[in-house]
């Protein structure tokens, strides 16, 4: 956990904005390719479905906390 500090406190505010987009361009992504013609998302069974989503929403929320940080560094300081 203290490397992952260190690391984002290395990191300049304009690519920890870029690193969140991608992140969310990439979840956004599979999400939409996942698809089916309904427009539902389709698994292989509930429980690949459930831990699927569940690391796609951690990823979405750590994608928006460091666009966040990022923007409000590359803006205010």
């Amino acid at each position: 956990m203290e490397a992952l500090m260190k690391l984002l406190q290395a990191m300049p505010f304009p690519t920890m904005f870029f690193v969140g987009l991608a992140i969310k361009l990439f979840v956004g992504m599979r999400q939409f390719n996942r698809r089916g013609l309904g427009g539902l998302q389709h698994f292989d069974n509930y429980f690949v479905g459930l831990i699927t989503l569940f690391i796609e929403w951690i990823l979405k929320w750590t994608a928006f906390a460091l666009m966040l940080w990022g923007l409000w560094g590359w803006l205010f300081k």
